[in-house]
C-alpha cells in the first residue's frame, strides 16, 4: 500500500468506529508530532502514544473533519482537511485547514506530521471572552 493508501483507509477505519483497526496500520515504531503549543502538543509514540494525544485532545475539544484531499505516491503523501473544533469548556469553534504528513515503511504507518493552520485560533476557542468583548 502506499501512504496514500494507507491514510484513506485509516481515516475510513477511524469514521466507522473502529479504532483497533486504525491502530492496526501502525507501524512498531509509529510517531505522531503535534505542534507544541496545543495541550495535545509534542511527539507521541506508538500506538499507546497516539491513544493518549486523542485524550488529551478531548479532554478540550471536539472536532469534526472534512473531506480529506490526498497528494502523492510511494512512501510519501499529504492529505489536508477542513476541522472544526468546538471547546468543551466555552462552546467556542474555530475552522481550520489541517495539512498531514505521513510516511509509509512498507504497508504500515511509520510517521504523521500535523500543522494545523491556525493554532491561535483553536487556542482562543478555550479562552472565555471578557465581558462585553469578543476575540477577533
Amino acid at each position: 500500500m502506499t501512504a496514500s493508501d494507507l491514510a484513506r483507509e485509516m481515516g475510513r477505519r477511524f469514521r466507522a468506529g473502529d479504532f483497533d483497526g486504525a491502530f492496526a496500520l501502525l507501524h512498531p515504531e509509529f510517531r505522531i508530532l503535534q505542534p507544541g503549543s496545543l495541550p495535545h502538543g509534542g511527539w507521541h509514540h506508538g500506538s499507546a502514544g497516539m491513544a493518549e494525544m486523542g485524550a488529551r485532545f478531548a479532554e478540550h475539544w471536539t472536532r469534526t473533519i472534512g473531506e480529506a484531499h490526498l497528494f502523492g505516491d510511494g512512501d510519501f503523501a499529504a492529505q489536508t482537511t477542513a476541522q472544526t473544533w468546538t471547546s468543551l469548556a466555552t462552546g467556542r469553534s474555530a475552522t481550520v485547514e489541517v495539512v498531514e504528513l505521513f510516511t509509509a515503511d512498507g504497508d504500515l504507518i511509520r510517521e504523521i506530521r500535523v500543522f494545523q493552520q491556525d493554532t491561535h485560533a483553536l487556542l482562543a476557542t478555550l479562552d472565555r471572552p471578557a465581558e462585553g468583548k469578543e476575540h477577533k
